[in-house]
């Protein structure tokens, strides 16, 4: 590996258009209804995994501190954030997965949970394109991407 090569390098993130025809009544008239996604960041990817953790964490610390009544409330937030022992740890994943992989709009974490419990095949969709082209690390200026274009 020639690495002066590589460290002189400029890298940029691959990206992909996802088509999603379970959302087009979400998308305006003569809008395609597709969403535009890229790959991720190490520190991104990082960050998703974390959100494991604090999954289990938060759970742990409702039990420990929190009254019989004042948990039901806080239950009901944990689930509107996707954070709960009924939760998955992949779904915990994808959701943060999704949230910051998608760039054509700007998807917050409940957003990511409605998309899953609603469109699950879409959402699995989307955040397996996400996975992908991180999976394919970013390109250097000028090369082609996933999209076919060339960046640079």
């Amino acid at each position: 590996m020639n690495l002066e090569k590589f460290k002189q390098a400029n890298f940029e993130r691959r990206t992909a258009t996802v088509p999603v025809p379970a959302l087009s009544a979400f998308f305006d008239d003569g809008q395609k209804a597709e969403l535009t996604v890229q790959g991720l960041t190490g520190q991104e990817i990082a960050r998703a995994r974390e959100r494991i953790q604090q999954n289990t964490a938060i759970n742990e610390l409702v039990e420990k501190i929190v009254s019989e009544k004042a948990s039901s409330k806080i239950e009901g937030l944990q689930q509107a954030l996707g954070l709960t022992d009924e939760v998955p740890n992949d779904l915990v994943y994808r959701i943060a997965i999704c949230e910051f992989g998608v760039v054509s709009v700007n998807l917050e974490q409940e957003d990511c949970v409605k998309l899953a419990a609603n469109c699950p095949e879409t959402f699995y969709q989307v955040t397996s394109k996400i996975l992908s082209l991180t999976g394919m690390g970013q390109v250097p200026q000028g090369e082609l991407i996933a999209s076919g274009t060339t960046q640079g």
